[in-house]
């Protein structure tokens, strides 16, 4: 198996729970308290890639700054889905948040010059019709 679809695979995996579990917490604790857990289980995951890094760490703010930046926006976002989950049904949320790509895709059509075929636009079209179906009580 090429290592891109099994770290693919595992991302699925690891986001289809990253998408349910918070329902569970949120549960029990308040939105605010489950996000301190969690930026407090990212911690522990930060502390064991950097005793994986064998050539140190990497100094260049043209990677940390947006690097940085997107710690901020991805635990807002985890804050609001937190709340959202806490409200509402994680299985329309989850549907709902998951179309997060067609922003990437927009952006990356935009700035990075990204070329898309009229599949992934059908594609685009398609997934985010599915949302707003799955949107619907």
């Amino acid at each position: 198996m090429r290592g891109w679809l099994l770290n693919s695979i595992m991302a699925l995996v690891c986001f289809g729970l990253w998408a349910f579990l918070p329902k569970v917490s949120v549960r029990y604790i308040s939105p605010k308290s489950a996000l301190i857990y969690e930026v407090m289980g990212g911690v522990l995951v930060a502390i064991i890639v950097f005793g994986t890094i064998s050539k140190g760490i990497d100094y260049d703010l043209r990677g940390i700054t947006p690097a940085f930046i997107t710690g901020i926006i991805g635990y807002l976002g985890m804050l609001f889905f937190l709340n959202a989950v806490n409200m509402g049904k994680v299985s329309i949320i989850a549907s709902l948040t998951a179309v997060y790509p067609v922003i990437a895709i927009i952006l990356a059509v935009i700035f990075l010059k990204e070329k898309m075929s009229l599949t992934q636009y059908i594609g685009i079209f398609l997934a985010v019709t599915g949302v707003i179906l799955l949107s619907y009580e």
